[in-house]
C-alpha cells in the first residue's frame, strides 16, 4: 500500500506516531518516505564517488611526479580486504561488497589514466 505506514528505527521523515500493544509510541514511515531515505543516502553515497574520484585525480599528480605506475596490485587487494573485513563486521554481504570497491578502484584507476592524458573519461 502507498499510503500505509510502517515502524521504522531511527527516522527522519515519517507519517506519525501510534501506540501500540504495550503503551510505547513507535514511529512509522510511509513506503515514499522509505524511498526518499534510500535516495538521499544514493546521493551522499555518489557525493563520497566523486570525492573519491577528486583524490584520484590528486594520486596521479602525485605518481606522475614519483614516477610510479597507476596501478598497484598490492594497495588493490589491501583494499579489498580492508573493505571485505570491515563488511563482516557490519554484517552485510563482504563479497558483494569486494565486488563494488573493485569497480571504485577500476574507477579510480580511469580518473588516474585520464588525469594523465591517457584515458577517455570526461
Amino acid at each position: 500500500m502507498v499510503g500505509s505506514c510502517i515502524a521504522a528505527v531511527p527516522a527522519r521523515a515519517h507519517c506519525g506516531k501510534r501506540v501500540n500493544d504495550s503503551g510505547s509510541t513507535a514511529v512509522v514511515m510511509t513506503l515514499e518516505a522509505l524511498r526518499e531515505e534510500i535516495a538521499s543516502i544514493d546521493r551522499r553515497i555518489i557525493d563520497l564517488i566523486a570525492e573519491r574520484q577528486t583524490l584520484a585525480a590528486r594520486m596521479a599528480e602525485f605518481k606522475h611526479h614519483e614516477v610510479l605506475p597507476v596501478t598497484d596490485p598490492r594497495q588493490r587487494e589491501a583494499v579489498l580486504s580492508r573493505a571485505f573485513d570491515y563488511a563482516v563486521e557490519k554484517n552485510i554481504d563482504p563479497v558483494e561488497t569486494r565486488k563494488i570497491f573493485a569497480l571504485l578502484i577500476t574507477m579510480s584507476e580511469e580518473r588516474q589514466h585520464e588525469y594523465l592524458g591517457e584515458g577517455n573519461l570526461p
